[in-house]
């Protein structure tokens, strides 16, 4: 707190210093304390990117104590925070972002993330419904849905948004979300995009592809693997003889 106190002092000063004696005019206040904020708020990216959450958390404050208008400043600090496990400090931030920008995607994306880790999967839902109405490109998003479903039972659901976040993103458990996306990842989860890619690559006829992936399923105890037996998709690995020393019938 000290270290913060102290942060928040140093940054009034840069904002308001000027030569003594000569009052500067508000259009140079104005654009210094906007400065004063791009400069905390790149600090706390950076911060973020070497993952020094708690220092992300003082400069993206300290921008926010600046200019109190700018949703995505709430919305990056809400990140940081639910890295930090805050999940209250992070949804009251995601909703102050949306409220100051209902269509900040992103935002109402990462409050369906909360919900979805506080296992509020109707509310989940909701919300991540509402962030694809208004971009259905974004395979997080998709994918945020596709656990959402889950853990309402929904498996058809589930692996239809599976399906699609892949689709959109064929490396969207790897990928990086800028730090302004909330992408909710489970071991299950895991185990299941592994599963999705297996099939993807025996539709397509990368059959080693498809063989490395089981693997991985496997590996990561998807519980439903002999569904590879069943369903036409892996008609071209059924005769293989490396599918019965990964799955038994």
């Amino acid at each position: 707190m000290k270290r913060l106190v102290m942060m928040m002092m140093a940054a009034s000063l840069l904002i308001c210093a000027a030569p003594y004696g000569i009052s500067a005019s508000s259009s140079n206040a104005k654009k210094d304390k906007l400065e004063a904020a791009r400069k905390a708020e790149e600090k706390g990216d950076l911060a973020r990117i070497h993952e020094n959450y708690a220092l992300a958390i003082d400069y993206y404050q300290i921008a926010i104590h600046i200019t109190r208008q700018n949703a995505m400043l709430y919305n990056k600090l809400g990140i940081v925070e639910l890295e930090q496990g805050q999940r209250g400090p992070a949804r009251k931030n995601f909703a102050q972002a949306v409220k100051l920008d209902p269509q900040l995607i992103s935002a109402v994306n990462n409050l369906g993330a909360v919900a979805l880790l506080e296992k509020k999967y109707k509310s989940a839902v909701e919300y991540f419904k509402q962030a694809l109405a208004m971009d259905e490109s974004v395979a997080s998003t998709h994918l945020n849905l596709a656990e959402a479903w889950m853990g309402l039972n929904e498996i058809d659901r589930g692996m239809t948004e599976y399906a699609r976040a892949l689709e959109l993103d064929a490396d969207i458990l790897s990928s990086t979300q800028e730090g302004v996306i909330a992408q909710v990842s489970t071991p299950a989860q895991r185990a299941r995009i592994a599963f999705m890619i297996a099939k993807s690559y025996a539709k397509r006829g990368n059959i080693d592809g498809a063989f490395v992936a089981l693997s991985r399923a496997k590996d990561l105890h998807y519980p439903d693997l002999a569904k590879v037996y069943t369903d036409p998709d892996f008609t071209a690995l059924w005769k293989d003889p490396r599918l019965a020393k990964i799955i038994k019938k």
